[in-house]
């Protein structure tokens, strides 16, 4: 197979190009990379999410061939960091890490095949920022309260972005170009679509969106954590409204109308086979496939709908094509075909139907597990609604997906919501041995007062 447009393996893999970084982008890097190497455990991931979102893709160090840009710079610090210290030892692998690194390996292994020796180095960048943000964000959050502290640490570090989007929005100058971001702003329809140090305004308003219900539930996590919340959704609705796209308005309100379901959160089961069946009698009704009600909403919306739309419908109808190892072909298939905006359809064009089925097994278990630890808390509703906010995060981010995947710095706030549902899956209402093997005084009272009548009274004396 060759590709349609004969071009350079670096510009299909990201080979080439130089060292750039600026002088205050290279002073946050030392300072992060600092801050993660002496830092307490517990307060590790703040400079890695504050850096890691801050600084652009664009900052780079060229190594060997090697492309590390700021994230991998700091992952390489906190990697370093845990292997030292010997933290990753308390790192126990559940079934949805082991979902998730099948995903990982596959994907990265398929690719190599479809697209040959040129693409081992981009995939082995793409294993050591995947599997490196991962777990190291799994091995440093343990528990719920370190499951707070990163999404108020999400809340202030993307809540301060707002005054720099909304000059970008207002000018068409992003003043984050002194990071290295991009200096002129996206127009669109007659607006400016502001995208801060991200490499897409869809990116960025998705990302502060898909991390609205999460943002809300930490309204229920204290007196101090209130404030967070306010921050956070402050920061999700700026970044939403800056950005001016469709696909974070749609992830905004499939966030929101998760979480408003919370009293129903106990008849899903209901509400799941209600869905399908709506949309099984919409597709008697339409002459065209159901997915072409993406093409209604961004018609409504003033998005590309249409073209998510026709890139799913060409996915589907091509499966001999791609099934195997994925296609270098979908440039073929149509108008602007090349564009896969879709991160699903991305995982089978790249990887083939077994990645396909992988990825969607991330979801498929993160929501099981989010299920699982939500049953357990039901006689703890600040624990709930913590479980439910990540999981409507989680939900909104599958909606986010059919319209956007994520291919900057951004990622890192994604598998930091999937390892906090690793994390919460494993802990939260989940008793410690100490609490099981230990039995309250009074119980063991009970238990042992109708043997000692049995018991000689001299016995009870005795040494």
């Amino acid at each position: 197979m060759k590709p349609r447009f004969e071009m350079p393996d670096n510009l299909y893999f990201g080979g080439g190009g130089d060292t750039l970084v600026t002088p205050l982008a290279l002073a946050i890097l030392i300072c992060g990379v600092l801050l993660i190497l002496f830092l307490p455990r517990r307060y590790v991931i703040v400079p890695l999410l504050v850096a890691g979102l801050w600084l652009p893709v664009s900052v780079n160090i060229l190594v060997a061939g090697f492309h590390f840009y700021a994230l991998r710079v700091l992952l390489s610090a906190g990697c370093a960091r845990v292997l030292i210290r010997g933290e990753v030892r308390r790192l126990y692998m559940n079934t949805f890490d082991k979902v998730f690194l099948s995903w990982t390996l596959c994907s990265a292994f398929m690719y190599c095949i479809l697209w040959g020796w040129a693409a081992v180095s981009n995939r082995l960048g793409f294993l050591y920022t995947t599997l490196g943000s991962y777990f190291l964000m799994r091995v440093l959050i343990r528990d719920k309260v370190d499951i707070r502290r990163v999404l108020a640490t999400l809340a202030i570090a993307l809540a301060l972005l707002a005054p720099f989007l909304l000059q970008e929005h207002l000018t068409g100058y992003n003043s984050l170009s002194i990071l290295g971001a991009n200096a002129v702003s996206v127009p669109r329809n007659g607006g400016i679509r502001a995208q801060g140090p991200f490499l897409h305004p869809v990116i960025c308003g998705t990302l502060g969106a898909m991390l609205l219900p999460a943002f809300m539930a930490l309204w229920w996590q204290g007196k101090w954590n209130r404030l967070a919340a306010v921050v956070g959704v402050f920061a999700s609705f700026t970044m939403m409204i800056f950005s001016s796209s469709s696909t974070p308005l749609m992830t905004f309100a499939a966030g929101l109308a998760g979480f408003l379901l919370w009293p129903a959160r106990h008849s899903l089961r209901w509400l799941r086979w209600g869905l399908v069946a709506a949309l099984i009698t919409i597709q008697l009704l339409m002459k065209a496939p159901v997915w072409y009600l993406l093409a209604h909403i961004g018609a409504a919306t003033g998005g590309s709908g249409y073209h998510r739309a026709t890139l799913i419908d060409t996915f589907v109808r091509h499966f001999s094509q791609w099934w195997l190892f994925g296609t270098q072909n979908n440039a073929d298939w149509g108008y602007y075909m090349w564009d896969v905006d879709n991160a699903f359809v991305a995982s089978g064009l790249q990887g083939g139907v077994l990645t396909f089925a992988l990825f969607i097994a991330v979801f498929v278990f993160g929501f099981k597990m989010i299920g699982t630890a939500r049953k357990r808390t039901e006689t703890s509703t600040k624990d709930a609604r913590l479980i439910w906010g990540i999981g409507c995060s989680l939900f909104a981010n599958t909606v986010a997906f059919f319209g956007i995947f994520y291919f900057d710095q951004s990622i890192l706030a994604w598998y930091g919501l999937l390892a906090m549902i690793s994390a919460a899956g494993a802990t939260i209402g989940v008793r410690s041995q100490k609490e099981i093997s230990v039995v309250p005084i009074s119980s063991a009272s009970r238990v042992l007062r109708p043997l000692e009548s049995k018991i000689p009274t001299g016995a009870l004396f005795l040494r």
